[in-house]
């Protein structure tokens, strides 16, 4: 009998942990709904001067776009990158006010962090849906609760650098080129970081300069790079045509 009840509680563990790591509801994006041959860059914890500056000469030397996943405290630091960004084409995300793990806290807290966000980018002019992701993409139940009752989407990513643990550029690149060209699937999501968490300074000079070689690499290999929103624009243009 005590096998039983032994059995019987670590099944209900395991389900109970498992509802809670991986929520069976809400919007979760892992890769792009596309069968072209594109990809999206992202980048989070910014902005963070000086790199996201380089970052963007980057971008700009290639022509191509990518989406920032922005700390509210930074914004609040570094509205003239903020502007730049913008001006220049890039997509702008909610990265949360200061980089909590909100999978471990409570609903009305994930929500604050999610709004007051969102009210600093719209101070700097974005009228479109503003996407969100979780640090360290953690959609726990909390993070799942408040989306799904927003009805909002979360971005997560298929293919991550690594970034965060290493600044070396070979590695980097490597890490990125190898998971994105051995995909089966299109539409792949690369996951980098012009800054890093809790508002810290770091050195991102190995993203840029590895940003630069995927993006040489993956030009030759014939992928085209999109912002998350123009995948969605796209999805919607397609959808209009039909009905007519």
């Amino acid at each position: 009998m005590q096998s039983v009840i032994t059995l019987v509680i670590g099944f209900v563990t395991s389900v109970l942990l498992w509802f809670f790591f991986r929520p069976p509801f809400g919007k979760n994006i892992v890769r792009l709904s596309t069968d072209q041959r594109i990809v999206a860059l992202t980048y989070d914890d910014g902005p963070s001067p000086p790199y996201t500056d380089q970052l963007l000469d980057i971008l700009a030397k290639h022509n191509v776009k990518a989406t920032f996943f922005l700390i509210g405290k930074r914004i609040e630091r570094h509205p003239e990158t903020v502007d730049r960004m913008i001006a220049e084409g890039h997509q702008i995300g909610n990265h949360t006010y200061n980089h909590p793990v909100l999978g471990f806290l409570p609903p009305f807290y994930v929500q604050r962090q999610i709004e007051r966000t969102d009210d600093l980018i719209r101070q700097h002019g974005i009228v479109e849906d503003i996407v969100f992701r979780a640090p360290m993409l953690t959609r726990f139940l909390p993070v799942a609760y408040v989306l799904a009752k927003l009805d909002r989407t979360h971005i997560s990513g298929d293919v991550w650098s690594w970034d965060w643990t290493t600044q070396n550029p070979d590695k980097i690149t490597e890490t990125v080129l190898k998971k994105t060209l051995s995909s089966t699937e299109s539409g792949s999501i690369i996951v980098l970081h012009d800054g890093k968490a809790e508002n810290k300074n770091a050195n991102r000079s190995g993203t840029i300069e590895a940003t630069d070689r995927i993006i040489t690499a993956l030009k030759q290999d014939g992928y085209q790079f999109v912002r998350l929103s123009d995948v969605r624009r796209a999805a919607i243009s397609d959808q209009q045509s039909a009905v007519r």
